[in-house]
């Protein structure tokens, strides 16, 4: 089983503000983030959505020790492109445990596939939730297209083809 380390703090504010949060935690995969992207959390309706997921366990949380942080502090300096200290938390975490890292931030993503870490974004997710039939494809159109109207960065071209694909899975 596939193991998926949500790194953004935007991954969970974009699912929450299309309310997929609860279907995201169906999957089969483990979830995990860490004490830093947690802390990212700021409006309390999210983090309340979050901790119900923690409670129950279905949410693991890498708490950092002392050492541990020190240790973030260095690969964070190690890196050229200025990548934040909860970015690197997870980078770190998903590469030492080589688990899958779930991000937006294009910055993290190259820097973290060239070290070779395994990494995908929110389309992944779509992808999952149909796959393992959380969703359906017409209702996984319709989340995504009401996320690319929130969130502008997402990439055009893999959104058109999915719902190109999806559209065509649903008439057959």
């Amino acid at each position: 089983m596939d193991t998926i380390v949500v790194n953004d703090t935007n991954v969970f504010i974009d699912l929450c503000s299309i309310d997929l949060l609860d279907d995201f935690f169906k999957l089969s995969q483990k979830i995990h983030t860490t004490d830093f992207i947690i802390n990212e959390l700021v409006k309390k309706e999210q983090r309340i959505k979050i901790e119900k997921f923690i409670e129950t366990k279905n949410l693991t949380i890498k708490i950092h020790t002392s050492e541990e942080l020190m240790e973030i502090v260095r690969f964070q300096q190690e890196q050229d492109n200025n990548v934040s200290i909860p970015d690197c938390s997870v980078w770190l975490y998903a590469q030492k445990n080589h688990y899958r890292l779930l991000t937006g931030d294009n910055k993290l993503r190259k820097s973290a596939i060239k070290s070779g870490a395994t990494v995908s974004g929110i389309l992944y997710v779509f992808d999952q939730l149909i796959e393992q039939g959380i969703l359906s494809p017409k209702t996984a159109a319709e989340k995504l297209n009401l996320l690319r109207n929130i969130n502008n960065r997402l990439p055009d071209k893999d959104i058109a083809e999915r719902l190109k694909k999806w559209d065509k899975n649903e008439k057959s």
